[in-house]
């Protein structure tokens, strides 16, 4: 007998050939694959025709297995209890043991939050660990579709092609300065005083003027720029040390205030809120292990936004 090619198979037809060696008969086997007779005896030459072998004939009025059908009965049984196990199963998740690592492609001004994340996803996952990539000027779908990072942290919700996302709060922006700043009076900042003394900005490397710039110049004033840094981290150490003065969102300098001795204040001028959305692809929305750290940080990051 020539080799079979399965591409030319409809695989289906294995269903019904262990109902109807399981039930010899066509009536009961038609019964429980819930088609009808006639369906049924229409894939019963089907097989026959395909195994070039009768497989079940009649015995007065029953059927019996051929010994071909005889022969396949009990492998034909373990081959499709082994599909259906293929075809249930996932791949198992133990936290507690798992080795795992979890890339994030983040802003920097994110930064400050990620090591606290960590160590909350330690506590369940002790050797797992977090690989932050900074956002710069990547294209968070390109990142995402080729599998450069499993989490991308954008300042939108980006539901391109394949992506999922979920908004998770936004970053409402207050003007951060040392302890003693001589322009702060009462814990408060005039708009006057805020624009007279100098700013340090954060460059991202996103083209136009910043939403800070924007908002001044509406509101008819001018901005100094006294340092232009790549980091927020940087930022804020410039202002620990000089009497720079920086816009910035207020939950986020907060965890790192009183180490470096600054106070957060609120804006003197209206200044627009920065959303934040995480958005991750489609392929990993039901794994598991995805799932555990993206469940857990997009929580810490929920928990933070929502403090304003």
């Amino acid at each position: 007998m020539s080799e079979i090619d399965l591409k030319a198979v409809d695989l289906n037809l294995l269903v019904t050939l262990d109902a109807l060696l399981t039930e010899r008969s066509v009536s009961r086997a038609a019964r429980r694959l819930g088609v009808g007779q006639p369906a049924a005896s229409h894939r019963l030459a089907q097989l026959r025709e395909l195994l070039d072998d009768p497989l079940l004939v009649r015995s007065g009025r029953r059927m019996v297995p051929t010994p071909r059908g005889e022969a396949l009965a009990a492998p034909l049984a373990r081959l499709l209890a082994d599909a259906r196990r293929l075809l249930q199963q996932r791949p198992a998740f133990d936290p507690a043991t798992t080795e795992a690592g979890f890339t994030v492609l983040s802003p920097d001004v994110l930064a400050p939050v990620l090591p606290g994340i960590l160590a909350r996803i330690r506590t369940e996952a002790p050797n797992a660990s977090l690989t932050v990539v900074p956002r710069g000027t990547r294209d968070p779908q390109l990142a995402l579709d080729d599998g450069l990072v499993d989490l991308a942290l954008v300042p939108s919700l980006q539901e391109g092609p394949g992506l999922m996302a979920r908004g998770l709060g936004a970053l409402h922006l207050g003007v951060v300065a040392r302890v003693g700043h001589p322009a702060v009076c009462d814990g408060a900042l005039s708009a006057e005083d805020w624009v007279a003394w100098p700013h340090v900005m954060v460059r991202t490397g996103a083209p136009g003027r910043s939403m800070v710039e924007r908002a001044i110049e509406a509101a008819g004033y001018t901005r100094r720029v006294g340092l232009v840094t790549p980091t927020f981290l940087a930022a804020l150490f410039a202002v620990a040390d000089t009497d720079l003065l920086f816009a910035a969102p207020r939950a986020l300098v907060r965890r790192t205030a009183a180490r470096l001795g600054l106070v957060v204040l609120p804006a003197p001028l209206p200044l627009p809120a920065v959303p934040v959305a995480a958005a991750w692809h489609e392929r990993f929305q039901q794994d598991a292990q995805h799932r555990f750290f993206r469940e857990r940080i997009i929580a810490a990051l929920e928990e933070v936004l929502g403090r304003g």
